[in-house]
């Protein structure tokens, strides 16, 4: 009975396409590259997907683009070198370093407009958890005071990492038993109310805000970085797998921020329903 909630957390929807075979639906600005790009995130799975957001960051512009991160706690970004996943061990070089701008800021109680200045050229979120009780619920809260700093500033894209199962993705799983489980895991727990209140806040801005809601599917902490991803495109119909790398749905996340594909809505996004395996083969130490 112990490995229900670890499945069931992996358990999801549907499929559409490879990293290479998105849909264009916008016709939004690349990212300036003269600009930083913020990135939040708090603590849980889905929030750990924002301290990989920063690694993917720093790898994928080759303009060597200037991060800024907000954070309750630094040191889960540069003390701490596992970050509850498959990848190898992160750490940074001193040019890297030079990249980066980690600010200590609490999302709940912190002014954020200081942090969002006319240097930012845009955003991506990863505040709140799903898990059941593991830490404070600030997705809602946190989300509604970036997007109020965002709207000040002028910022125009948002790239949020929500969950599966939120607005009209509703309910979570549907094609499998374990959806349900994972439905009322979902609602017991108060992470479904604190997400959607985050997905709220997004949806219910200004028409200026160019945003991307990501919903993941299952975050496994075995689950190894294939450099793929897959975006749901037909809810009840199409399949993803259950499960996918943190690092693969970060990629995503900013490469949808960089240039971005999508506008004004939410994706579910996973791994290969075709190739999926349930045990992942454990990678093996040199």
């Amino acid at each position: 009975m112990l490995l229900i909630p670890t499945f069931v957390a992996s358990l999801v929807f549907s499929l559409h396409s490879t990293t290479t075979t998105t849909i264009p639906t916008t016709t939004t600005m690349p990212f300036p590259t003269e600009k930083i790009l913020c990135i939040l995130y708090s603590a849980g799975g889905t929030a750990d997907v924002g301290r990989h957001a920063v690694r993917a960051a720093l790898d994928a512009n080759a303009q060597s683009l200037n991060v800024r991160v907000l954070t309750k706690d630094p040191r889960t970004l540069l003390d701490e070198t596992n970050w509850k996943c498959a990848c190898d061990p992160h750490s940074f070089s001193k040019e890297e370093l030079q990249r980066l701008d980690v600010r200590a800021v609490d999302v709940t109680k912190d002014d954020l407009q200081p942090h969002l200045d006319d240097n930012v050229g845009g955003v991506i979120s990863a505040l709140g958890n799903r898990q059941p009780m593991y830490g404070n619920r600030v997705g809602a809260k946190g989300t509604r005071n970036l997007v109020k700093a965002m709207e000040a500033a002028k910022i125009e894209r948002l790239v949020a990492i929500t969950s599966m199962g939120l607005s009209e993705d509703w309910p979570p799983g549907e094609f499998h038993w374990a959806g349900n489980i994972l439905k009322w895991i979902f609602l017991l727990s108060g992470s479904h109310r604190d997400l959607q209140g985050a997905e709220d806040a997004i949806i219910s801005s200004s028409t200026s805000l160019d945003y991307l809601l990501v919903r993941p599917v299952g975050l496994g902490e075995d689950r190894r970085p294939k450099g793929e991803w897959f975006v749901q495109k037909e809810k009840y119909k199409d399949k993803l797998g259950p499960d996918m790398s943190k690092m693969d749905c970060a990629s995503f996340a900013v490469q949808e921020v960089l240039e971005p594909t999508y506008s004004r809505r939410g994706v579910v996004i996973g791994s290969n329903w075709d190739t999926f395996e349930l045990d992942e083969p454990k990678r093996t130490e040199l």
